[in-house]
């Protein structure tokens, strides 16, 4: 089986401490070259120098989330419905929560560390842990509703210093993590998680578009249209609602509301919307 290294810094390019430039850089070269006892070692002397590091305790999550990572083939259902053969990364179990400890000892300290927010986040959806990640996605939105300026990525550079966009940052970010949702399981935390998105982005339409594949994935239909036209109303330019709403009806057979939706579809750009369009009222027409 093939051993990985699955790097998560998510770090932007800034200005670094010679001191930490060098370690890091140390660390990074070692994961990637599968050298885990000399990043061992590297990692116990930064923890000599400097022991709430932030940084290092990004270092010690990669390490412990790299070492008996492997790639191993499976079959079944994947989260786009299909069934098939299929490769994921497994990591072992407890060198996983060693990891993910690390991620929590630095934002005890570090709260407004917004990388190492994503990081455990991601890491957590990654591996299906869909209650834990959505749970971690609450905790980082709790910290939010307190600060919603002062925030720091790697090597604590500032947002502010850097004129970064705080709220787009997290929107874009809390979108992919929606995006990594299976909506067939977890669907007690799913609803959780969107709901409390909810509360800080009530007129997003990307979210409400979420929610209504949450509703879908079950077939309430009903409850999936009236979130579809709430959005609608809200961007009535967004293709993506407009396709979802004229999709919805011609799974609920009211071909007419559908053909009125993909009439409107194909009024919209880009080309892509119009070809999907066209494919619906075809459909309609020779059902």
């Amino acid at each position: 089986m093939k051993k990985v290294v699955s790097i998560v810094l998510m770090s932007f390019l800034m200005a670094l401490s010679i001191y930490a430039f060098s370690k890091q850089n140390q660390v990074i070269t070692g994961l990637q070259r599968g050298d885990y006892e000399t990043v061992k070692s590297l990692l116990l002397e930064w923890e000599n120098e400097t022991p709430d590091d932030p940084d290092l305790m990004t270092g010690w999550y990669n390490y412990y989330l790299n070492r008996k990572a492997e790639y191993k083939n499976f079959s079944g259902y994947m989260n786009n419905g299909r069934y098939g053969m299929y490769s994921r990364l497994v990591y072992d179990k407890d060198d996983f929560k060693t990891a993910i400890s690390y991620l929590d000892k630095a934002l005890q300290n570090h709260p407004y560390r917004m990388d190492i927010h994503f990081g455990k986040i991601n890491t957590l959806l990654s591996d299906d842990n869909y209650s834990e990640g959505i749970e971690a996605i609450i905790d980082f939105l709790k910290v939010y509703d307190v600060n919603k300026t002062e925030w720091y990525w790697s090597y604590n550079e500032s947002f502010s210093s850097n004129n970064w966009d705080v709220e787009e940052t997290v929107i874009d970010a809390l979108t992919d993590y929606c995006g990594m949702f299976d909506y067939y399981v977890a669907r007690d935390s799913i609803k959780k998680g969107l709901d409390e998105i909810f509360v800080r982005f009530p007129d997003n339409v990307i979210f409400l578009n979420y929610l209504a594949h949450y509703y879908s994935a079950v077939e309430d239909y009903d409850n999936t249209i009236e979130i579809l036209l709430s959005a609608y109303q809200i961007d009535s330019t967004d293709y993506i609602i407009v396709a979802n709403i004229a999709a919805t009806y011609e799974k609920t057979e009211e071909y007419d509301k559908a053909e009125k939706w993909y009439t409107i579809l194909a009024s919209m750009e880009p080309d892509a919307a119009k070809q999907y369009a066209q494919q619906g009222l075809e459909r309609i027409e020779n059902r």
